[in-house]
C-alpha cells in the first residue's frame, strides 16, 4: 500500500485553520460591541452555530471556539485534501516523470 503523500498537507491545514480560526474569533470577541459580536459569530461558525446560537456571554465564546475552529478545520483539511488530489491526477505533459508517484 502506498503511503499517502497529502498527509502532512492536511494535518498543516487543519492547525492552520484551527488557529486562525481562533484568533479570528478572539478578535471578535475583543473589538465588537455586546450585540455585535454574537452576530458576527454565529455567521462566522455557520451552520455550526445553529446548535449554540441560543447561548450568551463565556459559553457563546466557547463553543464558537471548539465547534467552529472544528469546523473551519476540517473545511480546510477538505480543501487542501481536493487541491491535492486535483494536482496529481494526470502526469506532467512534458515527459518527465511525477516525483510523487514512486516508479514502476
Amino acid at each position: 500500500m502506498r503511503p499517502w503523500p497529502s498527509r502532512r498537507a492536511i494535518l498543516a491545514a487543519l492547525i492552520i485553520g484551527a488557529v486562525l480560526h481562533t484568533l479570528t474569533v478572539l478578535w471578535v470577541w475583543r473589538t465588537w460591541g455586546l450585540f455585535g459580536r454574537g452576530n458576527i459569530l454565529s455567521w462566522l461558525d455557520f451552520p455550526a452555530s445553529l446548535a449554540y446560537m441560543h447561548l450568551d456571554g463565556d459559553p457563546l465564546l466557547t463553543w464558537s471556539l471548539l465547534a467552529g475552529g472544528l469546523q473551519w478545520a476540517v473545511i480546510t483539511a477538505l480543501l487542501t485534501w481536493v487541491i491535492g488530489r486535483s494536482t496529481r491526477r494526470y502526469p506532467p505533459r512534458d515527459g518527465r516523470e511525477d516525483p510523487v508517484q514512486p516508479p514502476g
